[in-house]
């Protein structure tokens, strides 16, 4: 969709994003998203009356309606509609789109939007049961219970079963090995694109470039998080590169052997050559909360906010479910029908990695549609520039509006930088692109 009258992003936040069941591993996802919105209120300067609405993303709800439980906890007029969009991965792309959509039709002028996500908070049968370590697996848990349940009744894990939908589609680690195989994808080419994620990310922390986007956050033990643990985390990958090709290969280990996935996953690939998706070239479990406020450029300039771009376009477009990935090449291509623009016109591109091989296939998609040559727009950093999912963290919700907080960071670092496309992929093969512009007063 293209905007005839763009929109004012203003006041980019989000908290770090952590490793499930460690540093934010206590905070449900509205709680997060409530650290989020009450940050941005203050930050802006904002009153709580000038609100319109609140749009939520959230992959998998952690209770009815986190829109207005965040709304009634920070205390934002009773009336207001608050509204919580669930698309998988690309739920906090929906919130935003949703928030445009309210303005447009004019149901209001100023949305807060939060997309959040607490992959620690989605439940076994037990709530909670991931933050004790007795019962932090399903394994685990599997010991502590008797063995004769009825037939018919089993336990689920909730963030395994979210990762598939049971009827028609593979798990996104099963999509993303089917594409590097179908792609011909080198486990080189992968690894390549996860290491400069790494070293990207931990490069912009230690150098406080994401500073002005973060909300420091307390960790259970009292400890401040100011960065996403995942950065300090690999901080001896970054160091030593050579790591990345010894992590443990998801379909070539003792527990599972390539000859098995090609078996059972044969109907889906054009060809074979090698596992190539690894530990360490997928994003990991994350929790964390991002958000921003969507208004009109004249609401914003009245309110005193501080313009920091321009929603000009999105486009929602879906692909088969088992090529998942893919998505973020049709949704770009469309996107960029609409807007009568090219990959060429873009200044940058932020690219969500759900894993290393969904990010590559899209491009190499996107290269072979349009002949645009990603391989030397990523060495020139101009995708992902500060890295990306793999070594920042994919809390399901929140992804979507993190990549509107990267292009808006890519905008302030290069003062010549004038457009930011950024695309997204979630499970079931849906897929979102949005097109971010420099405001010029």
């Amino acid at each position: 969709m293209k905007l005839e009258t763009k929109l004012a992003i203003c006041t980019p936040l989000r908290t770090p994003f952590a490793q499930i069941a460690k540093g934010l591993g206590a905070y449900p996802a509205h709680h997060l998203g409530k650290i989020v919105a009450e940050s941005i209120i203050q930050k802006s300067g904002i009153k709580k009356e000038e609100i319109d609405g609140i749009v939520v993303g959230e992959g998998f709800p952690s209770s009815p309606n986190p829109a207005r439980v965040i709304a009634n906890l920070i205390g934002l007029r009773d009336e207001i509609p608050s509204i919580t969009l669930s698309n998988n991965c690309v739920s906090g792309l929906e919130a935003i789109s949703e928030a445009a959509r309210r303005i447009i039709l004019g149901e209001g002028e100023v949305f807060l939007v939060i997309g959040e996500e607490s992959q620690t908070d989605m439940p076994f049968i037990v709530k909670n049961a991931r933050l004790n370590k007795k019962t932090g697996s399903l394994e685990k848990l599997n010991k502590l219970l008797p063995d004769n349940l009825p037939e018919g009744v089993e336990l689920r894990d909730t963030l395994e079963d979210g990762l598939d939908d049971g009827e028609s589609s593979y798990g996104m680690q099963v999509t993303a090995e089917i594409l590097a195989q179908n792609y011909e994808l080198s486990r080189e080419i992968t690894d390549k694109i996860a290491f400069e994620s790494f070293k990207r990310t931990y490069d912009a922390s230690m150098a406080g470039r994401y500073e002005p986007f973060i909300i420091p956050v307390k960790d259970q033990e009292g400890n401040i998080l100011k960065i996403d643990e995942a950065v300090e985390l690999r901080k001896g990958l970054v160091e030593n590169p050579s790591r990345m090709g010894r992590a443990m290969l998801l379909f070539d280990n003792p527990q599972s052997k390539f000859e098995d996935f090609k078996k059972k996953y044969g109907k889906d690939l054009k060809k074979t050559h090698g596992p190539t998706v690894s530990i360490f070239n997928a994003s990991p479990r994350s929790d964390g909360a991002a958000g921003v406020i969507i208004t009109t450029v004249e609401k914003a300039k009245a309110l005193g906010l501080k313009i920091e771009g321009l929603l000009s376009g999105w486009r929602m477009k879906g692909v088969h479910p088992n090529l998942m990935g893919l998505g973020q090449a049709v949704a770009t291509e469309g996107l960029l029908e609409d807007l009568q623009l090219k990959l060429e016109d873009m200044d940058y591109v932020e690219i969500h990695e759900a894993y290393a091989a969904t990010a590559v296939a899209a491009m190499e998609q996107l290269k072979m549609d349009t002949g645009w040559d990603w391989e030397k727009r990523f060495d020139e950093k101009k995708i992902n520039p500060n890295g990306g999912s793999i070594a920042i963290g994919h809390p399901f919700g929140a992804t979507g509006v993190r990549l509107v907080n990267n292009a808006i960071m890519d905008l302030q670092e290069d003062p010549k930088a004038n457009t930011v496309l950024l695309t997204a992929c979630a499970h079931g093969g849906i897929a979102g692109s949005m097109l971010i512009e420099r405001y010029k007063n």
